[in-house]
């Protein structure tokens, strides 16, 4: 043997197998701590980071990296017994946006001012029944036409249709039962909330089966992305939109002539005493006229002389900054961005006085209402010669998209 080196320990067969069997039993216990304990972590885990809970224990919006998952809960049914779906969006930007499946309606919109305080600043309503029953158009899509169609009436290759009049001679967003009437299949897919829509050939009068998405999105850029598609097995007219109104003082503060609104346009469709284009459908300047809007303007200046107001921002397709709703005294605003050329401008002229909203809220027009910024294509375009097409064919698919973008400062 070397120097120094250890004289090696011998041990019987005895002796092995026992340490043997204890080392067995020790790897054993390990083994099942280790397990134990990856199935409390995956447990708290799943359990605090893809859902929380208010105070009232339900479920609320979680995020998936910078993606905003929306939640979905039951809201009510309708007379026939269908049930109505409502889906809920929380940003990381203390930003709540609630949709329901009944007209696609945007229910909600709660945003904080300058002092972090949360206010709910789009008008609606408390329950489905409230929506079904009133049929004001608040919050709701608008469709098959948005606005109106002069004569009711259009002609397509040569085939005149007549279509529901429920304006006088007149139709105003797609007839008596438009798609603010309509229940939707809503479902969400990833970090948007689809809502689809199938409306039969004939309905209100409209040729062809029209199959219509509309697609909900908020993103924790304080964008809320409203995308639209839709196909036909006929050609029809077609011009989409939301009919969502905003009152950046809470929407049951009244006092809407307090905004300040920009529409970046120096080109609006002058009207007539029916609200319908003029002539062929015709375009003038703003320049010197009470439509101007280029710059920030008191909504009280104007509320009494532009009931409504349609702006043209050229070709649809690109997206364009349209306007800026802003309130002075607590810092909100909204930029609105759309890829559709037109933009209407109406500040609840007719809207029904003594109206009952939400939370005890009392709506009418003009100064107890709110503003509505409704991107779509010019009104009544199908029969209107100067104005672009509205028509969609078989072979096409309509697309468009509109954001609204909230901020404070």
């Amino acid at each position: 043997m070397l120097k120094n080196e250890v004289n090696p320990v011998t041990m019987s067969d005895a002796e092995v197998n026992s340490v043997c069997s204890r080392s067995r039993i020790i790897v054993g216990v390990l083994t099942a701590v280790g397990v134990v304990a990856i199935v409390v972590v995956l447990v708290v885990y799943f359990a605090t980071s893809n859902n929380t809970h208010d105070s009232s224990g339900k479920t609320s919006a979680w995020k998936e990296g910078d993606a905003v998952i929306p939640t979905e809960e039951p809201f009510g049914e309708i007379k026939d017994g269908r049930k109505v779906k409502r889906f809920t969006f929380t940003n990381n930007n203390n930003i709540t946006v609630r949709i329901i499946s009944y007209g696609a309606t945007i229910t909600d919109i709660l945003m904080p001012d300058k002092n972090g305080a949360i206010l709910d600043i789009s008008l609606g309503f408390n329950t489905a029944a409230e929506y079904e029953d009133r049929h004001t158009y608040i919050g709701a899509a608008l469709g098959r036409i948005t606005e109106r169609l002069k004569g009711a009436s259009f002609t397509i290759d040569g085939v005149e249709y007549n279509v529901s009049a429920n304006e006088g001679q007149n139709q105003v967003h797609g007839g008596f039962y438009g798609f603010d009437s309509k229940l939707f299949d809503a479902k969400i897919k990833g970090n948007k909330v689809e809502m689809t829509y199938v409306s039969p050939n004939g309905e209100e009068g409209f040729p062809g089966e029209l199959t219509s998405v509309f697609s909900f999105q908020l993103t924790n850029e304080n964008e809320l992305i409203l995308d639209y598609r839709a196909t036909t097995t006929k050609a029809t007219p077609i011009n989409l939109s939301n009919h969502v109104y905003f009152n950046l003082e809470g929407h049951k503060a009244g006092k809407n002539g307090d905004h300040l609104l920009s529409v970046f346009s120096d080109t609006y469709v002058p009207i007539d005493e029916a609200f319908l284009p003029k002539g062929n459908g015709e375009l003038a300047t703003v320049n010197g006229t009470i439509f101007d809007l280029q710059n920030p303007t008191l909504v009280r200046k104007v509320i009494n002389d532009i009931i409504v107001s349609c702006y043209s921002f050229g070709d649809r397709g690109t997206r364009k900054h349209v306007a800026r709703l802003e309130n002075p005294t607590n810092g909100r605003y909204i930029d609105v961005f759309t890829t559709e050329p037109g933009l209407d401008v109406y500040f609840s002229s007719h809207m029904k006085p003594k109206l009952y909203g939400k939370d005890g809220a009392m709506y009418g027009p003009f100064e107890d209402g709110g503003v509505c910024l409704i991107p779509m294509q010019l009104p009544s375009g199908v029969n209107m010669p100067n104005f672009p097409d509205t028509i969609l064919r078989p072979e096409e698919i309509y697309t468009q998209r509109t954001i609204y973008k909230f901020g404070v400062k």
